[in-house]
């Protein structure tokens, strides 16, 4: 089945769902909102035309400095193994409620993806059985992914700043 197929079948099938579609460098690429991701998701996994049987991604955005509504996005990769076929689904969320429903029933593959959105962009996932830190510790505050996380404070040694790592080591008596 070709990309275009693909959006012709999803389109036909859950036509109010998607908000728009396109064949993005040959990938079926599919935009609703975030209300219907889980409608969706479950029909492109259990449809026998498309069985989507394989979950190899999900991600987040955050378009702070680009000039689009809604802020932030969840990507979703998907892939039927047998039918040699994939698709895309992107899921706008807002800025003042971040908030998706977990895909994780589906797909058990996306428990630990779920984790990462909710640790490193603050998204809130309804459903997740154990919504908690993944990468940070429980202490961190804030997401490091979002583009307005203030970055650190610390120096970081590059080549352009070797004499300022230079003058460090001098100053500190040698270790054995």
């Amino acid at each position: 089945m070709t990309s275009e197929e693909i959006i012709e079948k999803v389109k036909a099938d859950q036509g109010e769902a998607i908000d728009s579609s396109e064949v993005n460098l040959g990938d079926a690429v599919i935009f609703i909102g975030k209300g219907s991701i889980h409608g969706v998701a479950e029909y492109l996994k259990k449809d026998p035309g498309l069985d989507f049987d394989y979950l190899s991604q999900i991600t987040g955005a955050d378009y702070l400095n680009e000039d689009r509504e809604p802020r932030f996005e969840v990507v979703y990769e998907l892939h039927a193994i047998e039918k040699n076929h994939s698709i895309r689904i992107r899921v706008g969320l807002d800025e003042e409620d971040p908030t998706i429903p977990t895909v994780s029933d589906l797909w058990k593959g996306a428990l630990y993806p779920e984790r990462e959105l909710f640790d490193m962009f603050g998204f809130n996932v309804e459903g997740h059985p154990n919504l908690s830190r993944l990468i940070m510790p429980e202490e961190w505050e804030g997401n490091p992914l979002r583009k307005d996380y203030p970055l650190t404070i610390e120096d970081v040694t590059f080549t352009h700043n070797r004499e300022f790592k230079q003058d460090l080591v001098k100053s500190k008596p040698p270790t054995r």
